[in-house]
């Protein structure tokens, strides 16, 4: 996988490493993404880095690509076969119901309900999608001066999931490349659990910078490196369920949960589409 390369930014909600479509598709550019393994831009930001690291990294990226388009990753030029914006090639991919949802976020209202809608959807790609432009959108809330809990309902549902081991079925894979399959269904399951805990983890970020006691909860995807040895899916979720979880829950029981969403309800937030985490 190319670490800086479309696929693995946050504004594509359609791909991450073999999970996906074919294609992706840019929430920033508005283009399908027909070359995403090969191509970047200025605003790429990386869904395997936690937020801090993750722009970090993107302040060192855009000096060497524009944001302005999507470029090669090997040289920092446009070539038009790599991208679309053809009605005709949206209606075709909305013809799948998660990429339906996706082409629209940001454009008809509310960023959240598409976020809801994703989340009503069973399955790996539909939660990779949620998890992809969550993160764009709480780092735009955050950046217009807007409180963390502005994502409370975003959290509490991947809360909710965060032991649960993801069923890759062969149609949600893009690529196996020379692994044999249900070496890749696991490895596509341990990188979305991944993304799951790195998504929490951002908004522990934040809920810290705004002196909440979830922040104190720390580098949760650090603590899960540091305490697993083997790759096992298993394991994996033992220790989210023996570790993580009651960190979090300590913090941010599904009382005081219940509080922030009736707080959020009495003053609901609206963002626009995900900005750059500057």
């Amino acid at each position: 996988m190319k670490l800086h390369s479309c696929q693995n930014c946050w504004f594509n909600g359609l791909q991450y490493g073999a999970l996906g479509l074919a294609v992706g598709y840019c929430a920033r550019h508005k283009k399908i993404l027909n070359a995403s393994d090969d191509t970047t831009c200025g605003l790429h930001l990386r869904k395997d880095l936690t937020v801090s690291r993750a722009i970090e990294v993107s302040v060192i990226h855009k000096t060497h690509y524009t944001p302005e388009y999507i470029a090669r990753l090997h040289d920092g030029r446009c070539y038009t076969p790599d991208v679309s914006n053809n009605e005709k090639d949206k209606e075709h991919l909305r013809k799948d119901v998660i990429a339906d949802i996706v082409v629209d976020y940001g454009e008809l209202g509310s960023t959240i309900e598409s976020l809801a809608q994703l989340k009503a959807i069973p399955g790996a790609r539909a939660e990779l999608a949620m998890l992809s432009l969550g993160r764009g959108y709480i780092a735009n809330c955050m950046s217009c001066g807007g409180k963390w809990t502005s994502a409370v309902h975003l959290y509490w549902w991947s809360r909710r999931r965060i032991t649960e081991i993801p069923e890759i079925k062969v149609e949600d894979l893009r690529s196996a490349g020379a692994t044999q399959l249900a070496r890749q269904a696991d490895l596509t399951s341990w990188s979305l659990m991944m993304l799951r805990l790195t998504f929490i983890d951002d908004i522990a970020t934040y809920a810290n910078q705004q002196d909440d006691a979830l922040g104190t909860v720390s580098n949760l995807p650090e603590q899960a490196a540091l305490a697993l040895d083997s790759f096992n899916l298993r394991t994996l979720s033992k220790w989210l369920k023996k570790e993580a979880a009651p960190q979090l829950d300590a913090r941010l029981s599904h009382l005081r949960y219940t509080e922030l969403a009736k707080q959020l309800h009495a003053t609901p937030v609206t963002a626009a589409v995900p900005a750059n985490a500057e």
